[in-house]
Parts: structure tokens; C-alpha cells; sequence
């Protein structure tokens, strides 16, 4: 006779499975066509989202981040408490290998595009310090909403910057949100020639993008 296993104890005989796997896997990043063979996380589907919240309670960080990024890229909407909590609840104390997790809800909040993550992603924006941390909250909350909030904060942020990583995001996300008025400000930095050439390239490229639309708009409209 066979004895059932209920979800719980199925989800940690995995999760000790996966232990295992990941051992041999390098820096934990999101599925690329190299590691999608190897990665027996990126098995899991839709159905599986129970076990993948499991999965990002691990000790394990490298499992844990790789659950979220699944969650990410399955834009779970049932995840959107655990992702927001991770982020929100941790800090500068948090244990090395930690960051990892982080980084990959900030990536999944913005994948899953809710916008409820909008408000606690810009306004803990100077908690984090690090340019990656910053960066990835750029593009999250420009992937989910070209709202006057998203545009205000980014405006702020590349007239304060003087960090060149973090002006390319936001010119990037200028482009990802559409919005013309981003023209006149891009004109500004443009002029300023605060940042290097490869961020002032992009600028020019995405006034351009910006600019066509415009054209495009206005001809609509006569």
C-alpha cells in the first residue's frame, strides 16, 4: 500500500532534490538559452506556483532566487505578497547570498506588472545604495506603468544622477514609457554632457524614438 505524501513534505523532498542540483550551477541569473536545459526549476508551469512560493522560503539562495524569477517570468499574480515582501523586508543586514533574492523580486514585480508594487518600489528607492539594486527598480516600475508618478520620479533621478548606469536605465526606461515630454528633459542632460559617450548615444537614440512618435501623433491629430 502506498502512502500519500501531502503537498508539503512533496515541495521539501524537492526542494532537497534541487539542493543538490544547484550545486553544480554557476551565479544564479535568469533563464538564458544556455541554462534553460539544466535549470529543473524552469520545468515548473503555471500550475506549479504553489510549490515555487515554497521554494523562495529555502536557506537555499540560489534555489529561492531562481523560484522568484520563475514566478517572474510566469507573471504570477498570486505571488505579488510573498515578491513584495521580500522586498520590502529586507535590508542592509540581510545574509550574504540574500541579495540574490532580492534583486530577482524587484525583476519579478516588475514582470508581473501589478500596480500595487508602483508606490513601494520608487518610495524605498534610497534604501538601497547599490547601483544594481537601483537599476532594477528603474526598470521594473517602467515595465509596469508610464504613470505621471513613474515619470516624475524618473525625471528626478537622471537630473540628480551622476552615475552613468543608472542616467542608461533611466533613458531606457524614458523609451519604454513613451512619454513626449521626456523629450525636453533628454535635451537638458543632452546639453549638460554630464555622462559619457555610450549614455549620450542612447540619449540621442531615444530623443529620436520619442521625437518620430511625436511626428506621428501630431499628424494623427490634424
Amino acid at each position: 500500500m502506498f502512502i500519500s505524501i501531502n503537498n508539503r513534505a512533496f515541495t521539501l523532498v524537492i526542494l532537497f532534490v534541487f539542493i543538490f542540483s544547484f550545486l553544480s550551477f554557476g551565479q544564479t541569473t535568469k533563464e538564458t538559452k544556455d541554462t534553460k536545459t539544466k535549470d529543473p526549476i524552469a520545468v515548473f508551469g503555471p500550475e506549479d506556483i504553489d510549490i515555487l512560493l515554497d521554494l523562495t522560503y529555502s536557506d537555499n539562495y540560489k534555489i529561492a532566487a531562481r523560484a522568484v524569477y520563475r514566478l517572474g517570468e510566469l507573471k504570477a499574480k498570486k505571488a505579488f505578497d510573498r515578491l513584495i515582501s521580500i522586498f520590502l523586508f529586507s535590508g542592509p543586514s540581510v545574509d550574504t547570498g540574500f541579495d540574490e533574492v532580492i534583486l530577482a523580486s524587484i525583476w519579478s514585480l516588475g514582470e508581473i506588472g501589478d500596480l500595487r508594487a508602483v508606490d513601494p518600489l520608487i518610495d524605498n528607492y534610497f534604501r538601497f545604495t547599490s547601483t544594481p539594486y537601483r537599476a532594477e527598480i528603474i526598470r521594473a516600475v517602467s515595465k509596469i506603468t508610464n504613470s505621471d508618478k513613474v515619470y516624475t520620479f524618473l525625471e528626478r533621478t537622471i537630473r540628480a544622477t551622476q552615475n552613468n548606469v543608472i542616467a542608461y536605465e533611466v533613458v531606457k526606461a524614458f523609451a519604454r514609457i513613451k512619454r513626449l515630454e521626456a523629450i525636453k528633459v533628454l535635451s537638458e542632460i543632452l546639453d549638460q554632457k554630464k555622462f559619457e559617450k555610450w549614455v549620450n548615444d542612447e540619449v540621442e537614440k531615444t530623443i529620436k524614438l520619442l521625437s518620430s512618435g511625436e511626428s506621428k501623433e501630431s499628424k494623427e491629430n490634424k
